[in-house]
């Protein structure tokens, strides 16, 4: 191709100068004049066609400013590194923070000036003068507090609706009333409690020679309160109040066994033993209801009343006397509890049967449970040692609807299989296996 060219008046593209036609556009040529080409070359901004899109001339059009911005980046990154390095580095260099340190002076203390000793007999005699003494001023009484007993009443619950809150003041309040046994109250008599925090005791002060006993017996009410809040502070040796005993906990015995033991409902066992929790007992019931669950462990001490000593002439002994056994405690009937009576039970659901022993079973003796489906006759038995029995699977009805169980708990020899003692029926109902299919 020659120097010269033709220039499209169209899209003003460069053409070959024999061309008749635009190579770009297609417009006619014919007639246009040649033009020749500068005798230096152009630059690429002259020669980059921004209407024409060429993005390969614009990229090396921008290439060079695309360097100096970046090396204009990179020195000013570059001093800020020098800046940082410089500030961490100055106090090392220049062994320190900059501030001396400068020394503390101390003031020196002011001397006091000694006294003046003057030569000579003194001029001045001393006075004797009385001490003032501390007027005595009378502090008011307190009027008692008056509680009438109601049914069910003890007289821990009587002093705490007063305001106490330890078993300090129960010799106090049984010697103002003149109560002999706090664990037998006459309903509808009022007791007379002296207010917390009175000035005058209203009970006669106790002669000093009783002074170490009333101290052993105030350390027993005060680890009493100490373990009605805190179950688990370390244990003192307590001290008991009059009437009442302390019962070791056997295997297998429960409130109800204690209960039945010593005469005596849960509600005075719980005003009695106040670190022992009570739950979901109703206490207006003697053994607390079915929901009353209360847990004790082996070998627990609980208090208790005392029996009253009775005074019985000894007789004289002839030689001819035949010995008597020493009386057991009795085992009474077992007490069924879970589930309730009529109570239903879903085809999914697991049954547990649940029962109190009144007493601690013999070496030969073992829990029996009858259970027999009322609907279709059938009968199952088991024992255990233990105060709950789960039903198995397999003693589920197998067709569906709702099917009766009656069961119940019996005390029976492990040998022989003799019945000893066995619990009034319950029932539920339970759905059978069909149900769910």
């Amino acid at each position: 191709m020659s120097d010269a060219f033709k220039v499209c008046p169209i899209c003003e593209g460069r053409n070959h100068p024999n061309a008749a036609l635009c190579a770009t556009c297609g417009a006619t040529i014919v007639d246009i004049p040649l033009k020749s080409r500068p005798a230096q070359p152009e630059s690429l901004r002259e020669r980059y066609a921004f209407q024409l899109g060429e993005a390969d001339l614009a990229e090396e059009v921008l290439r060079p400013q695309g360097r100096a911005l970046s090396l204009i980046l990179g020195i000013l990154v570059l001093l800020l590194l020098v800046v940082f390095a410089a500030i961490a580095l100055f106090p090392a260099l220049t062994g320190g923070s900059g501030t001396e340190a400068r020394p503390s002076v101390t003031p020196l203390p002011t001397r006091i000036a000694g006294p003046t000793v003057t030569a000579g007999a003194p001029s001045a005699t001393w006075t004797a003068s009385a001490i003032p003494l501390p007027t005595a001023t009378t502090m008011p009484t307190a009027a008692p507090c008056r509680q009438r007993v109601n049914p069910g009443d003890s007289l821990i619950a009587i002093v705490a609706r007063c305001g106490y809150r330890d078993l300090a003041i129960l010799p106090t309040v049984m010697a103002l009333n003149g109560i002999s046994d706090e664990t037998r109250l006459q309903v509808g008599k009022d007791i007379i409690v002296p207010k917390p925090g009175s000035a005058a005791p209203l009970a006669p002060t106790e002669p000093p020679a009783a002074e170490q006993e009333s101290a052993a017996a105030d350390a027993g009410n005060q680890e009493l309160l100490r373990l009605a809040f805190d179950p688990f502070a370390p244990t003192l040796t307590p001290t008991l109040l009059p009437g009442l005993m302390w019962h070791i906990v056997q295997p297998d015995e429960t409130v109800g066994v204690l209960a039945l033991l010593y005469e005596m409902d849960l509600k005075a066992l719980s005003d009695l033993n106040p670190e022992v929790d009570f739950p979901l007992c109703d206490f207006s019931q003697r053994f607390g209801g079915p929901e009353c669950t209360v847990i004790l462990s082996r070998g627990q001490r609980l208090r208790v009343p005392a029996p009253t000593p009775s005074i019985t002439p000894i007789p004289t002994a002839s030689g001819s006397e035949t010995p008597t056994p020493t009386a057991t405690a009795t085992f009474n009937a077992p007490l069924a509890q879970r589930p309730l009576d009529e109570a239903f039970f879903a085809p999914q659901e697991q049954v547990t049967l649940r029962w109190v022993g009144t007493g601690k079973l013999a070496a030969d003796e073992t829990y029996r449970v009858l259970l027999s489906n009322t609907d279709t006759g059938a009968e199952f038995s088991a024992e255990t040692r233990e105060l709950f029995f789960i039903i198995p699977a397999g003693w589920q009805a197998q067709a569906a609807g709702s099917h009766r169980y009656r069961w119940q708990i019996q005390v029976v020899q492990a040998d022989s299989g003799a019945l000893r003692h066995e619990s009034a029926p319950r029932s539920f109902i339970w759905q059978g296996k069909g149900a769910s299919q």
